[in-house]
């Protein structure tokens, strides 16, 4: 079953295309969606985070693939980006979302040609975007996302999301390996039992739980800066701390010495939220640190792409194997050498 197959088989209506660095692969991962869902006969939308479909990276000035689109698809994008694109469609609605290109406009693609995608910063904006271009027809939207705007993944927003990864992470394999478990690993982190789910949602805000039944809420602006004072509330009876907002590496370090924390399970919204050094992040793990989400995110495949626009290349074979011992149970697919999901 080819992945775009898969993706409507799980009744999954909006998916995320998160890169993990510019270059990873996230554009070549989009063409290949779409040319996999022109044959199987599927209509599926598109839109993105950021800015995407331009010849040239505006940050790197390195070549970029375009965005090739196909009659039927609907794309959701700024006003002044259609100006740029060559691609013939009809308007279907002008949203009143505004972005630095211009209002965000529902198209629908008449003729096939190359486009640029701009669409909306804001998750709420996201949301209500992917939301209307299913209402247009689309079984399945694309969001063109991007690392440093990783929230789009979030399940808040949509229902799955595709990891975009390559040789661009590091010269050296076994780092891009690495970086791309510790994604895999916080994204799908194991959902936590219902009645800490239940005192998570009904207090919406930092709070440590005990076995007694008493909930504390520490003093603090944000879980970033309140490390300490949630370290100070953690005793023998705590069995759940819930941290609402990011997991990052300072507050890992404020907690890192309390002896009670082994037993412990800390719970965040969702593995979106995670902003911790890898090292720290591993190190923590090792010494019994528990971390669950109120809600997963389903990733759906690993993509691949293993030439870095510096000039150096992985060899695909051997990069998609190494990355399969890496990551058990989930979907890689080299979308460089057209190569799809086995089963």
């Amino acid at each position: 079953m080819r992945l775009i197959e898969a993706i409507l088989q799980s009744k999954y209506k909006s998916v995320s295309i998160v890169g993990l660095a510019k270059n990873a692969g996230k554009t070549v991962t989009l063409n290949y969606l779409i040319e996999e869902a022109e044959k199987s006969g599927i209509r599926i939308g598109i839109t993105s985070t950021g800015r995407d479909g331009e010849s040239t990276d505006l940050v790197t000035q390195t070549q970029k693939p375009s965005i090739l689109v196909t009659e039927g698809m609907i794309v959701a994008t700024a006003k002044n980006t259609l100006l740029l694109s060559d691609a013939r469609t009809e308007i279907l609605e002008t949203t009143g979302i505004n972005t630095p290109m211009g209002e965000v406009i529902i198209v629908k693609v008449r003729q096939r040609g190359n486009i640029q995608i701009a669409g909306p910063v804001s998750a709420l904006d996201m949301k209500k975007i992917s939301k209307k271009l299913n209402h247009y027809g689309a079984q399945i939207v694309f969001i063109d996302g991007a690392i440093d705007r990783k929230a789009v993944s979030s399940p808040v927003i949509t229902d799955a999301c595709i990891i975009a990864t390559g040789a661009v992470l590091s010269r050296d394999m076994k780092k891009v390996l690495e970086k791309t478990a510790h994604s895999v690993e916080c994204l799908t982190l194991k959902k936590a039992d219902n009645e800490p789910i239940y005192i998570a949602n009904k207090h919406n805000k930092t709070c440590i739980i005990q076995n007694t039944g008493e909930v504390s809420i520490p003093d603090i602006e944000t879980s970033i800066t309140g490390g300490k004072k949630i370290s100070e509330l953690i005793n023998e009876n705590t069995t759940h701390i819930f941290i609402k907002g990011a997991l990052t590496t300072s507050l890992l370090k404020d907690i890192e010495g309390n002896k009670y924390l082994r037993g412990i399970k800390i719970i965040i919204e969702d593995g979106t939220k995670i902003f911790a050094d890898i090292n720290v992040w591993n190190e923590m793990r090792r010494k019994g640190l528990r971390v669950e989400v109120l809600e997963p995110v389903n990733v759906v495949a690993v993509t691949l792409n293993p030439i870095s626009p510096t000039g150096y290349f992985f060899d695909s074979v051997e990069f998609k194997a190494e990355m399969e011992k890496y990551l058990h149970g989930v979907k890689i697919i080299d979308v460089v050498a057209g190569g799809d999901l086995d089963g």
